[in-house]
């Protein structure tokens, strides 16, 4: 039998576990001669595992449409844009490889550039689009629709009728009960159980799964995450992306590269913009001034500014859209109907009650509680352990100390302590 050729995009991890399952389909039977990887990112002639990396995707122009191609990249939507660049250069083939330790029916439905590794058990009327990445050890239940450019992650089960939408994510040993559908776009984060349906444009967490729309999220894409201010809150940020489990790399960026001791530095904030089209950007720094400033020169050249929800914070399943730059910390518990703005910081043990507005970069402090049908202006910033009562309003640039209680509402910038609060 005659061997064809194939060349992989993607030369990080991921593409590594694509070549040894190339090599599994040749010890079942002599299919493919690996030709070399294509990544951008790798210097040409670098060898990886005995392959050699020979270019960027451009060196695909030198090649003719015999040439068949795999990408091997996690991202969907990454995956989507390469994809979509390859076929720009010219007409290739994109076969669908199966590792041959996958159990599967006769009676599947599947498209082009599938990739589906080892341990995998698919049964009955499934249909998987084109590009998809089932990775090792999956479940597919019968009649489930799997979109085109959807990534499974390991360990992932998901019952009979089941629809998963284009771009979505699917992160490490999340399950799907029966019937539910997974919009477009979406991110399940790792060990979630979704027992309801999930719009797109979100990200689900926990155990029941909960939707959080975070457009600014999915909207980049990207696997890497850059942290502004590496100092004590910066870690903290650091940690909660980690339990997220969507990044593959979280880096800082910090003007005083030398405080940091938590991660590599990739320079200061001025060298994020270097990453525009590469990575997400969260800013990790209390003032709520500078994170503002950063923030918007960030969103000014159209960079992917993140909101971050950590897994263990309390929401309602029916959660509205909120700010872009916004992190949720451990504990947090917020209830129906808030809204949270721009750079919003919720931070440990806090709770924010029915219906209260929080503006534009508010930081909410560790263990502060907001009765229901507060409303706290831009650049506000609620002490540890504050109170405040329900229907009060608070203006923005407003102090309010720690364990202060706030009962009547606040209407000119200052600092409030006390019990009741007054200002100083």
């Amino acid at each position: 039998m005659e061997t064809k050729k194939i060349l992989i995009v993607g030369a990080g991890g991921f593409g590594r576990e694509v070549q040894w399952l190339i090599e599994r389909i040749n010890q079942k039977a002599l299919t493919w001669e690996l030709v070399g990887y294509l990544d951008d990112g790798v210097e040409p002639q670098t060898m990886i595992n005995g392959c050699r990396v020979l270019g960027g995707i451009d060196k695909l122009r030198e090649y003719g449409s015999e040439i068949s191609v795999a990408i091997a990249v996690g991202s969907a939507r990454t995956r989507e844009k390469i994809a979509d660049r390859i076929k720009a250069i010219g007409n290739f083939q994109f076969p669908n490889l199966v590792d041959p330790d996958v159990q599967m029916s006769g009676f599947l439905q599947i498209g082009e550039g599938n990739i589906i590794c080892a341990g995998n058990i698919f049964t009955v009327n499934i249909t998987i689009g084109d590009f998809a990445i089932v990775n090792l050890s999956c479940t597919i239940g019968h009649d489930a629709a799997i979109g085109s450019f959807v990534t499974v992650y390991p360990g992932v089960n998901i019952s009979g009728n089941v629809q998963v939408g284009q771009r979505t994510e699917l992160g490490t040993g999340s399950k799907i009960i029966q019937g539910i559908a997974i919009g477009e776009d979406t991110i399940v984060g790792a060990g979630a159980v979704v027992v309801r349906p999930i719009p797109g444009g979100c990200v689900a967490m926990g155990v029941p799964a909960k939707s959080v729309k975070t457009s600014q999220h999915t909207g980049g894409g990207y696997k890497r995450l850059l942290v502004v201010g590496s100092s004590g809150h910066g870690k903290v940020i650091k940690d909660l992306a980690s339990c997220i489990g969507y990044y593959q790399e979280i880096q800082f960026a910090d003007d005083n590269p030398d405080q940091a001791e938590d991660g590599p530095v990739i320079g200061g904030s001025q060298d994020v913009f270097r990453h525009k089209g590469d990575s997400d950007v969260i800013v990790a720094i209390g003032n709520a001034s500078v994170r503002k400033r950063l923030q918007e020169a960030y969103e000014a050249e159209g960079m992917s500014v993140v909101s971050l929800i950590h897994p263990q914070a309390s929401l309602p399943y029916e959660m509205p859209q909120i700010g872009a730059g916004t992190v949720v910390m451990a504990g947090a518990c917020i209830q129906a109907g808030v809204s949270l703005g721009k750079g919003v910081i919720v931070n440990t043990a806090s709770s924010i009650d029915h219906e209260c507005r929080i503006g534009d970069y508010v930081h909410i402090a560790v263990g502060a509680h907001l009765a229901g049908n507060v409303k706290v202006g831009n650049g506000t910033w609620i002490g540890a352990g504050a109170v405040v009562s329900n229907n009060v309003s608070i203006c923005g640039e407003v102090t309010v100390g720690a364990g202060a209680v706030v009962v009547k509402d606040i209407t000119e910038s200052g600092t409030y302590v006390g019990v009741p609060a007054r200002k100083i």
